[in-house]
């Protein structure tokens, strides 16, 4: 299945990260012209252990990092067509200057999104020793569901970098899934905590989007 990995929505002409609020609405536009079926990261789960069939387009959309134009510009457009999306935040900068504040992440949350964990604030875990990789990763589980009053077990790796030790906390904390940065349609012969998923480029072309959406 294709997860599409987003960060901010708004307008910072050069910077890939940034996907400008035309762009992301002419995707979600061609989502649901073209049959896609956007999965709440529940519906997700089901169809990669194979206990829930897929349906003909199914398609994960995920954002990263938790910046407050995602409320502003995403969330909109996604109620607009009704369509679930997966947050991965770090609590430890929420209510800082261009990120999500908790009433923010709760509205959202209300609104169809599924809230998880992106580390505190957002190391460089493989520079980090066993104990404050355990502390990062495990806090910003326990605020999400301090908060939310949900489940936040499945983990995003910030810069997409992770090691052995990484992959032993998550496994030893219960994470069921993390998503890395590797490119690539989602399987379920992956392990389950290196996930690929597809990076949306700012500076792409719709027709470069559907491209890489449609084949893996």
């Amino acid at each position: 299945m294709p997860v599409l990995n987003y960060h901010s929505i708004g307008h910072d002409p050069g910077n890939s990260l940034v996907l400008a609020p035309d762009k992301f609405a002419a995707q979600m536009s061609y989502l649901a012209e073209h049959g896609f079926t956007p999965l709440s990261l529940t519906e997700f789960i089901l169809i990669l252990e194979k206990k829930k069939p897929a349906p003909p387009k199914p398609v994960l959309l995920t954002f990263d990092d938790g910046y407050e134009d995602n409320f502003e510009h995403a969330m909109p457009v996604l109620q607009k067509h009704q369509f679930p999306a997966t947050l991965f935040m770090s609590p430890g900068v929420a209510g800082q200057d261009g990120y999500l504040n908790w009433e923010q992440v709760k509205q959202m949350h209300e609104s169809g999104w599924d809230i998880q964990p992106h580390g505190m604030t957002h190391p460089h875990l493989p520079k980090l020793s066993p104990e404050k990789q355990k502390e990062e990763i495990t806090e910003a589980r326990r605020l999400i569901e301090e908060k939310l009053g949900t489940k936040a077990d499945v983990f995003c790796y910030p810069y997409g970098e992770f090691n052995k030790t990484t992959l032993s906390v998550l496994e030893e904390a219960g994470f069921r899934y993390a998503f890395t940065i590797r490119q690539g349609w989602t399987t379920s012969a992956q392990p389950p905590l290196e996930l690929k998923r597809i990076y949306v480029n700012g500076k792409e072309r719709l027709s470069e989007w559907v491209r890489r959406l449609s084949k893996p």
